[in-house]
């Protein structure tokens, strides 16, 4: 009976023939190079992306691309800082370990299971609660950015689907004389289309709207109505 057996991975091979008698004979083992197994894990690696064109019939070699959500776990285990780019174009870094993680901290950001698409490129962007609604990263240009963050009592941070569309909110409903709520709808990073829904009530002594308020929706003057039947319809 021939048994083949592989020595440790030094690719050792030896045949062997047992008999009832013992062990008779052994071929002289051989080993590989380091260089040479280096180059047959490259050339099984292209093999293995090697895919076939329909259209052409000709074989042809996949790119790889990157995982969406790779540069989040990245990040998250820093290996990777995060990037925010301040209004007047200065761009400064954290990295995930720099934020405070104290669940009894208000101040605290923790990352949300939930994911979403909040900036209509077809990829979900990673969700971090935190202070005033937390803040929403992107992936971009192989690097992670913050997309948007809250900006504090009158800049509540939160996401709303519209007419089809995903757009960041940012609130303030929680002074007195007022409740407005400015979207903006993100592409590439940026804001490219932004209005605002609003209520205005400051002469109210019991701090709530009425018919006689100011209502407005994209600069336009609306009526109380056509505001509930929007915060309803926006935020159901």
């Amino acid at each position: 009976m021939k048994k083949k057996k592989t020595f440790g991975g030094l690719g050792i091979v030896c045949a062997m023939m047992i008999t009832s008698t013992g062990l008779l004979g052994c071929s002289q083992p051989t080993s590989k190079t380091t260089e040479e197994a280096s180059a047959e894990v490259e050339d099984s690696k292209v093999e293995d992306s090697k895919v076939e064109d329909s259209a052409t019939n000709q074989t042809v070699t996949e790119q790889p691309t990157a995982e969406s959500g790779s540069l989040f776990d990245a990040f998250i285990n820093d290996e990777i800082p995060a990037i925010r780019i301040a209004e007047d174009g200065t761009e400064s870094s954290f990295n995930y370990s720099e934020l405070p993680h104290d669940e009894e901290d208000w101040e605290s950001y923790f990352v949300r299971d939930e994911k979403a698409d909040v900036d209509n490129d077809g990829e979900d962007e990673l969700i971090m609660d935190g202070p005033y609604g937390g803040m929403y990263l992107d992936e971009r240009d192989g690097k992670v950015y913050v997309l948007t963050e809250g900006e504090g009592t009158t800049g509540y941070l939160s996401y709303a689907d519209y007419e089809g569309k995903t757009y960041i909110v940012h609130s303030d409903t929680s002074h007195g004389g007022r409740q407005i709520y400015v979207f903006d709808r993100y592409e590439d990073g940026k804001s490219v289309e932004n209005f605002t829904l609003s209520a205005e009530y400051w002469e109210s002594e019991s701090d709530t709207y009425d018919q006689d308020s100011d209502f407005t929706f994209k600069d336009q003057k609306i009526s109380m109505e056509e505001y509930e039947a929007l915060v309803k319809e926006i935020f159901k």
